[in-house]
């Protein structure tokens, strides 16, 4: 992996685009943190277990499609 890292940055200082992309790499780790933070909170067990009984009454009672292929993203 380390290799591909440097592989990464050699060619965005050819781009002149170290800038973007550390910015890149910090947003992910940032929000990997937010969302490791989030889980670790007890409350959240809660919170997931009302989202799924949400969405399989929503299921239940045909408020859902089926998402095929490239459907999801469109």
């Amino acid at each position: 992996m380390i290799e591909r890292l440097r592989q990464t940055f050699a060619l965005a200082e050819q781009r002149s685009e170290q800038e973007v992309l550390a910015a890149l790499l910090l947003e992910g780790m940032h929000a990997a943190e937010r969302w490791e933070a989030l889980f670790a909170d007890p409350r959240s067990d809660r919170l997931l277990e009302q989202l799924v009984a949400e969405a399989l009454a929503e299921d239940a009672a045909g408020e859902t499609e089926e998402i095929a292929g490239d459907t999801f993203l469109s």
